[in-house]
């Protein structure tokens, strides 16, 4: 698996915002490599994928909220209760569409 937390913080520590794949990841090696994102990268902005519809998601998510994660990149579904909160520690959300009907639903949720 390529997006692995070490890539993640070079990419953030370059001047990018690196992003780890968390949809082979169970919610605790998701935490563990946020912790090491931040070791890796102090103060450097970062996030995590959640592909909604992948076992395992919604508790990834859980921990990058937890963990107070600057940006959750989510995709492929309902994700108004990570944006909510996000926004309420000040993280951004990102949502990548594949679809027009995707996009029309994260535009009403």
């Amino acid at each position: 698996w390529i997006s692995k937390p070490a890539l993640v913080a070079a990419v953030s520590n370059a001047g990018g915002c690196g992003i780890l794949a968390t949809g082979p990841l169970t919610s605790d090696q998701t935490q563990e490599s946020i912790q090491e994102i931040r070791r890796l990268a102090p103060g450097r902005p970062f996030g995590i994928g959640a592909t909604l519809l992948m076992p395992g998601a919604k508790e990834n998510a859980e921990v990058a909220l937890e963990e107070e994660v600057p940006l959750i990149n989510v995709s492929l579904g309902k994700a108004d209760w990570i944006a909510d909160a996000a926004h309420s520690y000040g993280g951004k959300v990102l949502s990548t569409i594949t679809t027009a009907k995707h996009a029309e639903s994260a535009l009403n949720s």
